[in-house]
């Protein structure tokens, strides 16, 4: 083979190799497949709300007035947390009809003529269709014509007896009248052997109240009180007040006044060499009452309408729910406040959907046989609603039933 032959055949077999390396390439058989239609658009606009967002009911507003400041500010914290553990119940379970209770509160430190303006306000300011007003006698007296004129429902918890003899169809008492506390425990300790009695008291109407109807009582067992002694509702010495009594050689010193001052009163007692008995009525049976006291509390005799929290399962449930919210065991004024609350709960219930004050009043008066804390609960013409009490004693600092109603 020659060179020119040799170069050509090598040329021809190079030429044959590209051609055959170029064939084993992948080649695509085809271009990538492309969108065959646009991406699907929404066919509607999202849903719009069709109605307006529903407005809740207004609520039902009820008026309070009571002290939460000064001596008897205690009277107001046992109000406020009965009602409100009824209230907070009756709204849970989705209150009036889906309207709920409303509780506005005022304090009237137990002044009669804060209470008579606070009463107007919430009467003609907020428009309740009815309250607690008040815990105080003195201030329930100076509320009473109020509530009248404007005809406008009102429950009360204090205890002097002319309150409801005023002429008003719009008070009810939310627990007996003072003279069924007085005459009980006077006919319990005069049923002890005790012949010789004297009183303290303070110039409060609720003061003056159950000093009249001690010595009542007194009378109907033919006895007079060997002295009856007076202080003002704020005072703490009371000293001159029994030097005087104990001058008298008493075997029972009632007292008439507040849970404070008749607490300081045993106390001072005991201190000037007092061995005596000591009674009295509601503002006795607390352990306000005992707390002041402290020692000189043992033995102490008192009358009230709720004297036990293990009383029935009415009472015991109470007393569960009650110290669940408020940490607290209750006592006789939280019972009444709280039988209050039902009541009146009880006439928004019949009155709807008319919740007018006319209407809350009319039903009211209409409340007759409700089993409550206190007993069994019936309204008279005069808003009369509990008229039976229990006696207690302080015993190992507790408050102890010794009979109940």
């Amino acid at each position: 083979m020659t060179r020119r032959s040799m170069f050509v055949m090598i040329t021809l077999l190079t030429i044959v190799a590209v051609m055959l390396g170029a064939c084993g390439q992948a080649t695509p058989t085809k271009a990538p497949a492309q969108p065959t239609a646009a991406p699907a658009q929404p066919t509607a606009a999202p849903a719009q709300p069709t109605a307006a967002p529903t407005t809740p009911p207004e609520p039902i507003k009820i008026g309070w007035i009571a002290p939460k400041t000064g001596t008897n500010a205690i009277l107001g914290e046992w109000d406020e947390r009965g009602i409100l553990l009824a209230f907070e119940a009756k709204n849970a379970a989705g209150g009036i009809h889906g309207r709920m209770l409303q509780l506005i509160q005022e304090d009237d430190e137990a002044d009669p003529t804060k209470a008579v303006a606070l009463a107007q306000k919430l009467i003609t300011q907020d428009k309740v269709v009815a309250a607690f007003a008040c815990t105080n006698s003195t201030t329930t007296l100076a509320v009473v014509p109020v509530f009248m004129e404007y005809k406008v429902p009102h429950l009360t918890a204090a205890l002097n007896a002319t309150i409801t003899q005023k002429g008003s169809r719009y008070v009810f008492r939310d627990c007996p009248a003072g003279p069924a506390y007085e005459k009980s425990i006077v006919d319990f300790m005069v049923g002890k052997g005790f012949k010789k009695f004297a009183i303290i008291s303070d110039t409060s109407a609720y003061g003056k109240g159950e000093a009249e109807y001690q010595t009542n009582a007194l009378k109907a067992h033919g006895l007079e009180p060997l002295a009856v002694e007076w202080y003002g509702i704020e005072d703490k010495d009371f000293t001159g007040q029994l030097t005087k009594i104990l001058q008298t050689n008493p075997e029972v010193i009632l007292f008439g006044g507040s849970e404070v001052a008749s607490g300081l009163i045993a106390k001072q007692a005991r201190q000037l060499g007092f061995t005596g008995q000591f009674a009295g009525g509601a503002a006795i049976g607390t352990t306000k009452f005992v707390e002041v006291a402290g020692d000189a509390a043992e033995g102490t005799y008192y009358s009230n309408p709720y004297i036990t929290n293990d009383l029935n399962d009415l009472t015991r449930d109470f007393a569960a729910r009650y110290k669940a919210r408020w940490g607290d065991e209750p006592e006789s004024h939280g019972a009444k406040a709280y039988d209050g609350a039902t009541v009146l709960i009880m006439a928004l219930e019949n009155a709807y959907p008319d919740i007018t004050p006319e209407r809350i009043t009319e039903e009211l008066h209409k409340i007759c046989g409700v089993q409550g804390l206190q007993g069994t609960i019936c309204y008279d013409e005069n808003g009369e609603g509990l008229h039976e009490v229990g006696i207690g004693v302080v015993k190992d600092g507790k408050l102890t039933p010794v009979s109940v109603q």
